[in-house]
């Protein structure tokens, strides 16, 4: 019996990592196929979005390249002028400097994520960036300000109509049931955290939510591992295992061995503890998880101290160089953080260069505008001068006083929208007062120039050669 359950322990590591090798070459199939669908679309919307989610695919791996792609979706967002194209783009490049560590920046461009989403009235965006906050927070070990956020994310999605009805909307939902649930588990407040997770669980199972399963599985082990129910603990792990192996989650699935392997320690159960914490070295060599790979080689380094004392020095050899990839990896973060800056600085310069372009071409137009309405109005004059309907003299007098005043409008309406902090309500009153200035001095001013260019035409006409003898 032992040794049928050896051997299907064997089997599912196997095909854990068979699982594991197909991901990595569908997500390179992903990654191929976006670049070259990227390179023959047009710069449209489309294309905005293939470049998010190119930006995503290179998140975990490159994330110098998702920065870049997603930095270019966002200067074709900003050129289209396409909101939700800017939310998407600001959220990934957000994510990769998250990633990089570059914490202040990250909440910099999920703020401005989070703006447009709200000035679009984009509940599921709003959702979804907040939990984003709440995360990073807790990359920070703010716990009290991550489940701040991830509780404004769940009341968001609350706020919307028959949310419960609706899938996206209860995926976001159970994600931020999750989060709170491991937040409160950091908190050492174990009651809420186990509620929160429990309902996590119960949504999941209900939209079939299996992403979220080998987390929520392993979160409820390890509450219940707190709360000292030890039976429950390891019927919780022992789930998640084949849960996270599915989906190809491997950082979670070397989390649960883990969990497992520190359970049988502290039971003095050795062996089965070697076993687990075995599986979750083999499972963090080939995530490149360097957190995983230190943990489990240190305890198996300690485990094999006095009995094996050659692989117990073998594991501690394992265990430094883990160490020092850790130390390496903050290194290059530092690094990838200083070529971020400095490509953000570039970015900007060039983004400076567009708006003084744009600046540039409107100074150029409202000048062309201005130069034309005295060309129009001496036209109007002329026109008096000659023999022409005096319909059209009345027409053309209208409309020079229009340009003027269209133009002044023109000319105000930045300083209006600056004075009103782009407030619609207060442009809408002070254009409201300058149009009850405006409206009768453009007639005054119309009447004026028709009575004027009129005469005009009429005292021409007096003093033409023979025009007593008519």
């Amino acid at each position: 019996m032992g040794a049928n359950i050896l051997v299907m322990k064997k089997l599912l590591l196997v095909l854990s990592l068979l699982n594991c090798v197909c991901c990595i070459h569908a997500q390179q199939k992903k990654i191929d196929s976006l670049r070259h669908l990227i390179s023959i679309s047009k710069e449209d919307t489309s294309t905005i979005f293939m470049k998010c989610e190119l930006a995503h695919s290179y998140l975990y791996n490159k994330p110098d390249s998702s920065f870049l792609v997603a930095q270019e979706g966002l200067m074709l967002s900003k050129k289209k002028n396409f909101l939700k194209g800017q939310i998407w783009c600001y959220k990934e490049i957000g994510e990769a400097k998250q990633q990089m560590g570059n914490y202040p920046a990250a909440m910099e461009d999920y703020l401005k994520c989070l703006r447009i989403a709200e000035k679009l009235n984009l509940p599921s965006h709003i959702a979804g960036i907040l939990i984003d906050v709440g995360f990073l927070y807790r990359e920070q070990e703010d716990y009290n300000q991550a489940i701040n956020y991830t509780l404004k994310a769940k009341n968001v999605i609350e706020g919307i109509p028959n949310y419960k009805k609706i899938n996206d909307y209860l995926s976001f939902y159970d994600s931020a049931l999750i989060n709170i649930g491991f937040y409160y588990y950091k908190k050492n407040q174990l009651d809420s955290a186990l509620i929160y997770e429990q309902n996590a669980f119960e949504l999941g199972v209900k939209i079939h939510a299996d992403y979220y399963m080998g987390n929520i599985l392993l979160h409820m082990g390890l509450i219940n591992e707190k709360l000292n129910n030890k039976s429950l603990a390891i019927t919780y792990y022992r789930m998640s295992l084949p849960k996270a192996a599915a989906i190809g989650d491997y950082t979670t699935l070397t989390d649960t061995y883990l969990s497992i392997a520190n359970f049988y320690k502290s039971t003095n159960k050795p062996d089965s503890s070697i076993y687990f914490y075995e599986n979750a070295l083999k499972t963090a060599k080939k995530a490149l998880y360097p957190k995983g790979i230190l943990e489990a080689s240190t305890n198996l380094a300690n485990l094999y101290g006095n009995d094996d004392k050659k692989r117990a020095y073998d594991y501690l050899q394992t265990a430094a160089i883990a160490k020092d990839s850790l130390f390496n990896q903050e290194k290059v973060k530092q690094l990838q953080k200083l070529k971020f800056e400095e490509q953000i600085r570039e970015q900007e310069i060039a983004e400076l260069k567009m708006q003084r372009e744009e600046e540039r071409k409107k100074n150029l137009q409202l000048s062309l505008i201005a130069l034309f309405i005295p060309v129009f109005f001496l036209v109007s004059l002329l026109l008096g001068k000659i023999k022409v309907h005096h319909r059209i003299i009345e027409f053309m007098s209208v409309l020079s006083i229009l340009f003027l005043f269209e133009f002044f409008t023109l000319l105000i309406d930045p300083i209006v929208r600056k004075f009103s902090s782009n407030t619609p309500l207060i442009e809408f009153l002070i254009f409201v007062c300058l149009a009850a200035i405006m409206v009768p001095t453009h007639h005054h001013l119309t009447t004026w120039l028709k009575i004027r260019l009129t005469n005009l035409q009429k005292w021409e006409k007096r003093h033409l050669p023979g025009a007593h003898n008519k």
